[in-house]
């Protein structure tokens, strides 16, 4: 009768994660190919009230002149583009968790909004849209009719 060695699977799992976690975090690789290919969209806040809509979107390192908004056929399209500066330097990055990356979001609007009167203002990294309701859509006060 031979004896064989038995290994929990669940620890060998976590000695597996863990080498790995600990190898990948001295490779610089690791985090600059997550951070170019990742394809996060920003931070997005939507809000409705009785008169119109608002979206806030988180746009660090962004300015103004980066932005593109447009809207056609009930779609409104947010994109931004940013010319990427080549790192003409010695350094390399060591670590890397973040970057200024282009991206396109889409958002399909309700019937009731006022294409024509959709404004926006960007404001400390933060892009406000607005978008009103058009008058047909806003809820009215209920109307008192008299009884002969």
């Amino acid at each position: 009768m031979n004896l064989v060695r038995f290994e929990n699977p669940r620890y060998n799992v976590n000695r597996t994660l863990v080498d790995e976690l600990f190898n990948n975090f001295l490779r610089n690789d690791y985090h600059e190919n997550y951070v170019n290919t990742c394809g996060a969209s920003p931070a997005t806040n939507v809000f409705e009230t009785e008169k119109e809509f608002k979206i806030e979107v988180l746009l660090p390192g962004f300015v103004k002149e980066d932005l593109q908004l447009n809207v056609h056929k009930n779609v409104l399209t947010v994109k931004v583009e940013k010319e990427e500066k080549e790192n003409n330097e010695v350094y390399k990055y060591a670590h890397r968790e973040f970057g200024a990356k282009n991206f396109e979001k889409k958002y399909r609007l309700p019937k009731s909004v006022d294409a024509e009167k959709i404004s926006a203002k960007f404001e400390n990294g933060i892009l406000n849209i607005e978008l009103p309701k058009k008058e047909e859509a806003l809820e009215k006060e209920p109307l008192a009719i008299k009884v002969s």
